[in-house]
């Protein structure tokens, strides 16, 4: 499909329809279906909807026990938030509270996404945050994949002023740039990159990442290359982070047994600070 659209931008069948085309399948397929945190098996988990320019966006909300930090967390470009659901039960388990943003178009959420608007939601959520959940608990920002360019620009409210900074910061499978990835997918995806609307340019945007950060990295994954993940981590210039290449995982299969004590460690020592 790649090299197709390619093809129809080099001779000339509409480059920005077919670079709109390729951004919505590919950048924002999300599952649109709203199922409440109940209907997955979540306890302690409740829906709350958090308006913002316009649009009305689904969040899953949990308060944390005391003395514990808050993940604000932002999802990948596929499904919706109940594929997340496992994932949000063990924060609550370990008495994280939780605020999950579902994206324009993703859970119920209304309007349509594209990186302007999620990045005017995200911050918002950021700097009012009280609106969903009222806590003074630390903030411990969340990125998967794409969310780990969603959870970069967030951090821009604290940098403006406007909000506190975060307790910490964890990107699982982030990249350099939308362009970077499109062209380790496809190198015949050259025209059409510089055609992008969506660029999400994590690497120009690295210098946000002053909080204790931890980034983990598949070694095997082909779709977001951990070269990728690395140059973040060399980007940031915060003074406390660590780096873990998950040997022989992809891009979707890092929470791992020998994985996840290491991130609560992290969360846990980042959140005391």
């Amino acid at each position: 499909m790649l090299r197709i659209l390619a093809f129809m931008l080099l001779f000339g069948f509409g480059g920005h329809f077919v670079v709109s085309q390729l951004e919505q399948r590919m950048l924002y397929p999300f599952d649109t279906a709203r199922m409440s945190p109940s209907a997955v098996g979540l306890k302690g988990i409740v829906e709350k909807t958090f308006g913002t320019e316009g649009s009305s966006l689904v969040t899953w909300v949990a308060p944390p026990r005391s003395g514990k930090p808050v993940i604000l967390y932002f999802h990948g470009n596929a499904g919706n938030l109940a594929n997340r659901a496992g994932r949000f039960a063990r924060f609550t388990k370990r008495g994280y509270g939780l605020v999950a943003m579902a994206y324009r178009g993703s859970s119920g959420s209304s309007g349509t996404p594209t990186q302007k608007a999620i990045t005017a939601d995200a911050r918002a959520l950021y700097r009012q945050l009280d609106r969903v959940l009222k806590t003074d608990a630390p903030r411990v920002l969340y990125g998967e994949s794409l969310g780990t360019g969603v959870a970069i620009v967030a951090i821009m409210a604290s940098s403006e002023g406007r909000a506190n900074p975060p307790a910490a910061v964890v990107l699982e499978a982030p990249f350099t740039s939308i362009a970077d990835v499109a062209l380790h997918m496809s190198p015949d995806l050259a025209p059409l990159v510089k055609l992008l609307t969506s660029t999400w340019d994590s690497a120009a945007n690295a210098s946000q990442l002053t909080a204790p950060l931890f980034v983990l990295h598949g070694t095997q994954d082909k779709l977001i290359p951990i070269e990728q993940g690395r140059k973040i981590f060399s980007l940031a210039p915060a003074s406390q982070k660590e780096f873990l290449a998950v040997k022989g995982a992809g891009h979707t299969d890092l929470w791992r047994t020998d994985v996840l004590p290491q991130l609560w460690r992290f969360i846990d020592r980042a959140s005391r600070l």
